[in-house]
């Protein structure tokens, strides 16, 4: 499962008072994608990094009190719990997320297992907010590559047990919400197999988290003295990854971008036609372009033209693309903006005859 998809089982899970247990390597976005659900519905979500934590962190520390004339043994409440506390007094329901379970103490992770199983620690219970529990989302990296422990079958039983992946159109897209550097984003749009990769003899190696550093430095790259720029590259990334990287940059101005497109149909839309003769044009200039490439490129367009009146370079692009292509392109611009969708089945119609939406009509009767 992809990243953005674990986001709506976390949703899923929130609903019915469930817990969330995400496996997957590091730097693909595990904590990342708890706190976008937070932020986007409205959550207060608070990390613990377990494999930080000591065992009074978690669960307090043991005080004496004096009660009916007898010396009693309590707990302080964790700085964590008050805070949690004081959000749910305002309405806030809360995620606490348990990060790096399998790399905790085993100590640590028993007093974690009381959480997930009853929802306190010793007599604190997780705040309650209009009848539903704290969420519980814990991440644990897969065993094999990590060095990390067996979870106890007790505490994984009570998980809702999700697998999640490196996935680059799923990172395309938060890096376009985030509008991170392009050259990054395209580098990755061209060789999606470099999102998450480590080198075969160990040592440094790139993941999605890596890749959003990197943007960050590439957005500043005119101001840093050439002379470390490759070294910053390396040891963001990795060597091998950084060469093919460093390359990428120097030569970008080689890459295909939405100018190339509208260069294109600028020179041949008045010694063509049709849309059919255009659009071969467009599609030459793309022939030796991925399948994410061309995907990407119409996120572009689509971005570019949405405020425009004339689209012909967009209607063009779309209209060159395989039609499996331009129908999953179409049928998420559809669900996601259906008032971009109208207008461009509009210019379609005063431009085009309907052809591009006539093309998908007929592919939809043959499958």
């Amino acid at each position: 499962m992809n990243i953005q998809s674990a986001k709506a089982m976390i949703h899923a899970a929130s609903l019915v008072d469930d817990a969330i247990l995400m496996e997957g390597p590091h730097g693909i976005g595990k904590s990342q994608i708890v706190e976008e659900f937070s932020e986007e519905f409205g959550f207060y979500m608070y990390p613990l990094f377990l494999s930080h934590q000591d065992v009074g962190d978690i669960i307090g520390n043991p005080v004496t009190i004096e009660k009916d004339g007898q010396h009693l043994t309590t707990w302080t409440v964790p700085i964590w719990l008050q805070r949690m506390r004081e959000m749910a007094a305002r309405g806030i329901r809360c995620v606490l997320f348990l990060d790096e379970l399998n790399r905790a103490p085993l100590d640590v992770r028993q007093s974690a297992l009381q959480l997930v199983l009853e929802g306190k620690i010793h007599e604190h219970e997780l705040p309650i907010v209009d009848g539903h529990k704290t969420l519980i989302v814990s991440a644990i990296n897969p065993a094999g590559d990590y060095q990390v422990d067996e979870l106890d079958e007790a505490l994984l039983d009570r998980f809702v047990h999700v697998e999640v992946e490196a996935d680059a159109p799923a990172w395309l897209s938060y890096s376009k919400k985030k509008e991170l550097n392009h050259i990054v984003r395209d580098f990755i749009t061209e060789f999606p197999d470099r999102l998450h990769w480590s080198p075969a003899d160990g040592g440094v190696g790139s993941s999605p988290r890596s890749w959003v550093k990197l943007a960050k430095f590439m957005d500043v790259v005119d101001r840093v003295d050439e002379s470390v720029v490759f070294s910053f590259m390396k040891g963001r990334v990795g060597k091998e990854i950084a060469s093919q990287f460093y390359t990428y940059f120097k030569n970008y101005v080689n890459v295909i971008k939405v100018e190339d497109v509208e260069a294109v149909v600028s020179e041949y839309a008045d010694k063509t036609n049709t849309m059919e003769e255009l659009s071969e044009h467009v599609s030459d200039l793309m022939s030796r372009a991925e399948a994410i490439q061309k995907t990407e490129m119409a996120e572009k367009l689509k971005d570019k033209y949405s405020s425009k009146n004339d689209m012909l370079p967009y209607l063009a692009y779309l209209y060159s693309l395989e039609v499996e292509l331009v129908v999953s392109f179409l049928k998420k611009v559809r669900a996601d903006d259906s008032k971009h969708y109208t207008k461009l089945v509009k210019f379609d119609n005063d431009v085009n005859n309907k052809e591009l939406f006539k093309r998908i009509v007929v592919a939809s009767e043959r499958s």
